[in-house]
């Protein structure tokens, strides 16, 4: 195509207009941020004049008290960018908190999206920490949220945050049994992770062998050699019975396509926050649900084993229900469960081996012990003390390698105590060695409120986020 004076007009060029006339569209979809001419904006009108006069002489005080600035704002809706989104434009753009000191706090809620969010300047993390700030939403904000009472809502949520700013401890919450709760936002993860790890299972357990195969002896080697010989060895297996088991590199694909398709779920649908978490679970629990899925027909004790675990959580969520409580996340007690399986499988090896090095040679044992348990002790203190010595940035980097390292130790010891037989008449290793290593592998404000504004203060985005 060509234009009026012959300059020739090309599909990118054409694709690059029809871009930038959709951006303008992009960014009026966006929800605007209001004015700040007040330490309490309400731009749906949801709190009554009372409580904006309550919270408006609280921020003033706290601001010449302390020099902390309190915002709250409630607005009929964030739009998709989410409500972490916006607080954090907002932030930016009201600079809430005095320059160089980024004492601002911002209480920010979502009437149509039911949805709150506490995000604190940089100079307040300290005394409100993400923890606590999850807390307040959890303890203070929630439960009076949803009851319908925004006002007392908010009236609790403030004392807290107040103080708080003035030093005070956090106080002491009623309802501990609470605790174990999932905040609405991960239902959607809880779904993708328990759906994910059934998936696993199903992978594991489709096509897999249903009974341990015979030991084999000397006449069945010598059958074998003279099969090979004649060229029989194949033809004398039934077709159907090599059409039941999958190739060797056929399970380990389809769980990685397991894991990948839980991740990319949990991309689109969980949290952004807790992706990270999120994949880590699932690289390590779909893996384990997929050896159980193996298993399964093979070991009647497992079987009893997981049914038992089954019950035992369906009866907890029996009791949940009937006492008129939210039962805990099902992918938090899945987890839980695989935890407390995968733990109880290292202990098992580790007893396993030693034991084994127990049987051949004690004095050998007790060395090994001795100089495996002082490794292990120095190697923890180095590692509790490199922790707490380290930066707050670098402290989860810190744990992740020391983590990393333990899991090293953990195959340290079962290496040292495995006993090295050597299986008589030099062909390998015995079938007992085999299956071990195998399973081992703002300045002061007046009290007009037409001079309050933002002070030059930053929020680095902590805070936290809830759900009524």
């Amino acid at each position: 195509m060509s234009g009026p004076r012959g300059v020739k007009w090309t599909w990118a060029t054409a694709w690059l207009l029809l871009l930038l006339c959709l951006l303008p569209l992009g960014v009026m979809a966006a929800v605007a941020v209001p004015a700040l001419d007040d330490p309490v904006v309400d731009s749906a009108h949801a709190l009554s004049a009372d409580t904006r006069n309550t919270l408006r002489t609280q921020a003033l005080q706290l601001q010449a008290r302390t020099g902390a600035q309190l915002q709250v704002l409630v607005v009929d809706r964030v739009g998709e960018e989410g409500i972490e989104a916006y607080a954090q434009r907002v932030f930016e753009q009201w600079q809430l908190g005095r320059d160089g000191v980024d004492d601002g706090v911002l209480l920010l809620v979502a009437v149509q999206d039911r949805r709150v969010r506490i995000q604190t300047g940089y100079g307040l993390e300290g005394a409100i920490p993400d923890a606590y700030a999850a807390r307040i939403i959890d303890k203070a904000i929630v439960p009076r949220f949803r009851e319908g009472d925004l006002d007392q809502g908010l009236l609790e949520g403030t004392n807290v945050l107040v103080a708080l700013i003035d030093g005070e401890s956090l106080p002491e919450w009623e309802e501990p049994s609470a605790r174990n709760v999932l905040p609405p936002d991960w239902r959607s993860a809880d779904s993708v992770v328990a759906l994910t790890l059934l998936a696993g299972f199903l992978a594991g357990l489709w096509r897999s062998p249903s009974t341990r195969p015979a030991a084999k002896t000397a006449d069945d080697f010598a059958r074998r050699h003279h099969q090979r010989r004649r060229g029989t060895s194949r033809a004398a297996t039934p077709a159907q019975a090599r059409a039941k088991r999958l190739p060797a590199w056929g399970r380990p694909m389809l769980v990685t396509a397991v894991v990948a398709m839980g991740m990319l779920a949990a991309a689109l649908w969980a949290p952004r926050a807790a992706l990270a978490a999120l994949c880590f679970v699932l690289a390590l629990c779909v893996p384990v649900a997929s050896v159980l899925g193996w298993c399964w027909r093979r070991s009647r004790a497992l079987r009893v084993v997981l049914l038992g675990l089954l019950a035992v959580n369906a009866g907890f969520f029996v009791v949940m229900l009937l006492r008129g409580q939210l039962p805990p996340s099902l992918a938090l007690h899945t987890v839980l469960d695989l935890a407390v399986g995968i733990a109880a499988m290292l202990v098992f090896f580790l007893v396993q081996s030693g034991r084994a090095r127990w049987h051949k040679d004690r004095r050998s044992f007790a060395l090994r012990f001795a100089v495996l348990l002082l490794l292990s002790a120095g190697y923890a203190l180095c590692a509790l003390l490199a922790i707490e010595r380290a930066e707050p940035a670098a402290r989860l980097a810190a744990t992740i390698g020391w983590s990393a390292g333990t899991l090293l130790l953990y195959f340290a010891w079962i290496f040292t105590l495995l006993p090295a037989d050597r299986a008589r008449g030099g062909r390998g290793s015995s079938a007992g060695q085999r299956s071990a290593s195998s399973s081992t592998s703002s300045s002061a404000s007046s009290s007009s409120s037409s001079s309050w504004s933002g002070g030059g203060g930053r929020s680095g985005g902590g805070g936290a986020s809830g759900s009524w």
